[in-house]
């Protein structure tokens, strides 16, 4: 019985409903473990939650299902994450072969072993590449797995790599990412699952943390939120000092909340709901 799924593609589309014209909402990684919920027209369609408790509807062809058990066999052993912005595997250990998948930043393979610079990896199908030990997050000495610091400034520091990524509605790689999936992708690098959508992640800091209600109370960062009201939380940005924020609009970019700089936001600042910390 099918009731897991991983990804399989570099990015498998989440729709809200069952229909390739159905509207894109957000987006899942390869290697991410899913939940399948139900099927629609003969396994075409699977309706799957993400360990962020999102929920919609994904093409079959681009998930692995599996069993309880299965899941639990494919996860024995060493694994490694992406580093890359987008980074490729592929079919020999060598930059000139040709690529299997994309692998966005922050998307987990098994670690199957080495072959000088490369390192092996096993895909959620079952089929084997490689990817050069600089697209992973790994140590350059003994190619074992590490983590990124649970730091402000190696925050601040993933975020910004992706300045420049084009704005796209549900995006949440950096080939596209709309304001919540900025930053749900950058906390998730350094181990922090948030909610996908602004509202929710409003919803969280102020359950987890606090909510400042004082824009000079932003700082590096902590979450900005804006909207009509605290219900109607409709975007996102990150603190990144002086009264700046980093956030996707139209592209990812940093803009000012003061309005005596250059690049002042001015509509954001008037629709400014509060702030507050995530990492504590």
């Amino acid at each position: 019985m099918t009731q897991y799924a991983i990804v399989n593609e570099g990015v498998a589309e989440v729709r809200r409903k069952p229909d390739h014209a159905a509207e894109q909402v957000s987006q899942f990684i390869l290697g991410s473990v899913l939940q399948v919920l139900s099927t629609r027209g003969k396994d075409a369609w699977y309706r799957v939650e993400g360990d962020d408790g999102y929920t919609g509807w994904v093409r079959s062809w681009s998930l692995t299902p599996h069993s309880r058990r299965s899941l639990q066999a494919y996860r024995i052993g060493p694994g490694v994450e992406v580093e890359a912005l987008v980074g490729r595997v592929r079919e020999a250990a060598s930059g000139r072969s040709l690529a299997m998948r994309e692998a966005p930043l922050g998307a987990r393979l098994r670690r199957l072993g080495r072959k000088g610079n490369w390192v092996r990896v096993g895909l959620p199908d079952g089929e084997r590449g490689f990817m050069h030990r600089r697209d992973l997050l790994i140590d350059s000495q003994t190619f074992r797995a590490r983590t990124r610091p649970r730091h402000v400034h190696g925050l601040l520091k993933t975020g910004l790599r992706m300045l420049g990524v084009p704005y796209q509605w549900g995006g949440v790689t950096p080939k596209g990412l709309d304001c919540s999936g900025l930053v749900q992708t950058t906390f998730a690098a350094h181990g922090v699952r948030l909610p996908r959508d602004s509202g929710d992640q409003f919803k969280w800091v102020k359950r987890e943390s606090y909510i400042s209600r004082e824009l000079h109370e932003l700082q590096r960062g902590h979450l900005a939120f804006f909207g009509e009201s605290d219900r109607k939380i409709t975007h996102v940005g990150i603190g990144v000092g002086d009264g700046q924020i980093l956030h996707a609009q139209g592209r990812v970019r940093v803009q000012s909340l003061r309005p005596q700089d250059s690049d002042f936001n001015r509509p954001l600042f008037r629709l400014f709901r509060g702030c507050g910390p995530v990492l504590l």
